[in-house]
């Protein structure tokens, strides 16, 4: 994956660690016991985790949740999810 900190790489970015964990998460389902599989959960937690909170310093809240740790509800000052980047 590119190194490019552009808004749309981000997000691709934080929805492959996402999808990653969650599918990590199923395979922990069947295999409990299984130590490795449950560390690389941890690590891509931790990775989603740590994009999302680079996101959000960048380009403002993910989800409005992610406003109430914000100093004011900023949720309404982003761009909305249909209006397009500017080229």
């Amino acid at each position: 994956m590119s190194c490019s900190n552009s808004r749309a790489d981000m997000l691709k970015q934080i929805q492959c660690y996402n999808f990653a964990a969650y599918d990590m998460l199923l395979y922990l389902d069947t295999h409990p016991e299984d130590k490795k599989a449950f560390k690389m959960f941890q690590e891509l937690v931790k990775k989603t985790n740590s994009l999302k909170c680079e996101f959000e310093k960048e380009y403002g809240p993910l989800s409005q949740f992610a406003s109430a740790m914000q100093e004011c509800f900023n949720w309404l000052d982003n761009p909305w999810p249909w209006e397009k980047e500017a080229n």
